[in-house]
């Protein structure tokens, strides 16, 4: 690591590029390159620690020297913006000069974070308009608009980088190759007299992709998945192996074998019918003669060996017609009996397919399904969750080490300035002694209120609001008017403080849990005044609560507590809730009663204890959370410009009246429902229904793309047990919606 002796900031002046450049001319020594590393508290993006001292107006957005030893000879110079963030760019080869003035203003349109911002809405803003399947008539000028403004920002870092592929140049980050990859396509696109509306509308949702790089969060996340993912391609390329190796399997064993049938043997007087309505002696064609059980869509499957399914009397098993879900899911090719495997290791829709299987070849196969789930959705899963469990591991740790520094470095501005102060206040204090001169004294006691008064001077300008909201608050929200009140004040204190209040409290709440808990529908009306007689009770005692609290605790105090504050809440929620349920369109209130669960949380530590664990992983995977709905909503949208079209053109090839089904793409929304669904494990009835109408090499990379990058992203258990909780409640609301 770098000294831990900061180096003060100082203007990058043409003198110290040739220092720069002597320094790079010298060789290093082999411990030199040994021992000296990047600084991470120095590393691009983060803030400058406090402990380089203010940062002066005259330096902001202004080149300086680089304050990490280990970019001396790198020929580099940092630019901090007023928020003290951290930009490094290379001072030489293939970029104007750092002098050089179009240059300097280009660096501090870059650095500003208005300039970020400005960039992050208009890619939101282009994102909605990315979901809108009908857009306005102002919409190709808006979108010629937003062109203009990316394109404004790729000159702004070609100028302020340069075009040269170095670790900080503008080629020497793979995000600005994907912007300007598709920048330079929407160019060509618009200007060129060829059609690329259908490519173009393709290569433009990858702008959705360009809210990752203006994500801090987000940015590292992917660089360790990436990391993650080069570290599994050993695994990767053995789960591919053993599902073509047990592909190869099923076709031996299985081919041909889904399209058994039981077909009805004709009588001798039946023959000449059947000749005549087809047509032509090949009259096994005809559904209409195979065996069917009632509300089944397709044909019930047999088999030749005895212990496969056997066809009722006046009926023969014969191969015939064709396989399974129209088609789609036998063993007849290497392709079919590859993505019938896929569909076994990710355990979708597998009970089907195994009776399939069981009833046209044999119950004896049974083995073969218990092996292919133990290798593939057991040991296979395992070991890849395992091995990406231990990279992410190891990213964790090298990224803790790396955090590892001095405490210096973590000291803030104000604390060093207070310890400097309080050294310098012992030595005066320590030579005041030694002289002993009664006309110190005095001198010693003005400078400890010196002392104080400057602390106290900091303990305010670290306070969150104004000073004048403070007094306010202790002028009007302290009741001390009166003697008699205090008395009562300290008397309410002893009622609502005492042990036996809050066991009272404690099993008022859990009685008002098992009242929510007996409502059911239909209520029989004696049965709902009771539990409304119940609620106003309950109401009354929570409210007599806050009431004494605020009496004991005066308005101030009360509202210190962040507990106070959520028993507030769900009083007023109460009591609004009696006034306004009889409105039509707020009843919805009774469903916040629920909340009042939680209040458990401040008198059982243990729930108290839960809640603040779960708060705090949400609030850690908040970046991991935001980075999956980008990527959800950026399939969603490919899939809509894909497939969306199609479903209207082909919406009589899956439904008989030509109706859009519950799942398909034709706007944003179902698209995005049907990406989510994916996710959830469920994705081979909807890829029966995208072969349909829009083919099997349409369809097969755009599904492999969702399923695998997102069986990435999810694989965590956590987010398993959160996608499977909301997959379900998804599922209900469109079925019962629809």
């Amino acid at each position: 690591m770098a000294s831990p002796e900061p180096k003060s900031l100082v203007p990058f002046t043409r003198e110290s590029l040739e220092v720069m450049e002597q320094h790079s001319a010298k060789k290093p020594s082999e411990e030199d390159k040994e021992d000296l590393k990047p600084n991470c508290d120095l590393e691009v993006g983060k803030e400058l620690p406090f402990v380089y001292g203010n940062l002066p107006q005259a330096m902001v957005s202004e080149p300086l020297e680089d304050v990490d030893p280990y970019y001396t000879n790198k020929r580099t110079f940092i630019v901090l913006n007023k928020k003290r963030t951290i930009f490094r760019f290379s001072a030489t080869w293939c970029t104007l000069s750092p002098f050089n003035s179009i240059r300097r203003a280009t660096i501090k349109i870059l650095v500003h974070p208005f300039f970020r911002l400005f960039i992050l809405v208009s890619v939101l803003t282009d994102c909605i308009f990315m979901s809108m399947t009908d857009c306005p008539k102002w919409g190709p000028a808006f979108q010629n608009t937003l062109l203009g403004i990316y394109t404004f920002e790729i000159l702004v870092k070609l100028i302020a980088r340069g075009i040269w592929a170095g670790p900080f140049y503008f080629f020497g980050d793979s995000w600005n190759w994907l912007d300007f990859s598709v920048t330079l396509f929407e160019h060509i696109s618009r200007y060129s007299p060829l059609n690329f509306i259908s490519v173009f509308r393709i290569v433009r949702n990858l702008r959705i992709l360009k809210i990752i790089p203006l994500n801090q969060g987000m940015k590292s996340f992917v660089a360790i998945l990436i990391h993650c993912l080069k570290k599994l391609t050993v695994v990767t390329i053995l789960t591919v192996f053993f599902l073509s190796v047990f592909s190869l399997i099923g076709m031996g064993l299985f081919m041909g074998n889904l399209k058994h049938k039981c077909l009805r043997w004709p009588q001798e007087n039946e023959t000449d019918m059947l000749n005549n309505r087809t047509g032509n002696p090949y009259y096994i064609r005809e559904t209409e003669n195979f065996y069917y059980l009632e509300g089944e869509r397709y044909a019930l499957l047999c088999g030749n060996r005895s212990d496969a399914s056997q066809c009722p009397e006046g009926y023969v098993c014969v191969k015939a017609g064709v396989n399974p879900d129209d088609g789609y899911t036998n063993f007849d090719s290497f392709g079919w009996a590859l993505l019938a495997l896929f569909r076994l290791m990710t355990q979708d829709y597998p009970e089907a397919l195994y009776h399939q299987i069981l009833y046209a070849s044999g119950k004896v196969y049974m083995i073969f399904f218990v092996v292919i789930s133990f290798w593939f959705a057991f040991y296979m899963a395992s070991l890849f969750l395992g091995l990406l469990a231990i990279s992410y591991e190891e990213e964790k740790q090298t990224a803790a080490e790396k955090a590892t520094v001095d405490q210096e470095f973590q000291k803030s501005l104000p604390e060093l300035q207070e310890e400097k102060i309080t050294a310098e206040t012992k030595t005066i204090q320590l030579e005041m002694k030694k002289r002993s001169s009664p006309s110190m004294i005095t001198s010693l006691d003005a400078l400890d209120d010196a002392t104080v008064s400057h602390k106290e001077e900091l303990k305010k300008s670290r306070q969150r609001c104004p000073f004048c909201w403070y007094r306010f608050a202790k002028t009007f929200l302290i009741w001390d008017c009166s003697p008699c009140w205090l008395k009562l004040k300290e008397f309410v204190y002893r009622i609502i403080m005492d042990p036996f209040t809050d066991l009272f409290l404690t099993i008022c709440i859990i009685l008002n849990i098992n009242f929510l808990a007996l409502e059911h529908y239909p209520m029989s009306l004696e049965t709902s005044n009771i539990l409304s007689i119940g609620n106003m009770v309950f109401i009354g005692i929570f409210t007599t609560e806050m009431i004494f609290k605020i009496i004991a605790m005066h308005p101030y105090g009360y509202f210190q507590v962040g507990w106070n504050i959520y028993d507030s809440l769900i009083v007023f929620h109460g009591l609004a809730e009696l006034y306004l349920t009889n409105f039509h369109g707020l009843a919805i209130l009774r469903s916040f009663r629920v909340l009042r669960i939680f209040r458990l949380g401040r008198y059982w530590p243990t729930f108290k204890i839960l809640m603040l664990t779960l708060c705090n992983s949400v609030v850690a995977l908040k970046d991991l959370v935001l980075l999956l709905f980008t990527f959800m909503f950026f399939s969603a949208v490919v899939g809509l410009n894909l497939y969306g079209s199609n479903y209207k053109q082909y919406v009589c090839n899956i439904n008989e009246d030509c109706q859009l089904p519950h799942w398909h793409m034709c706007d944003f929304f179902h698209s995005f429902l049907n990406v989510f669904r994916i996710l959830c494990g469920e994705w081979i009835e909807t890829l029966w229904d995208c072969f349909k109408v829009a083919g099997q090499f349409s369809c097969i990379p755009f599904y492999m793309m969702v399923i695998l990058i997102g069986k990435l992203l999810v694989s965590n258990p956590c987010f398993k047990t959160f996608l499977g909780n909301l997959c379900i409640v998804v599922w209900h609301f469109h079925h019962v919606d629809l």
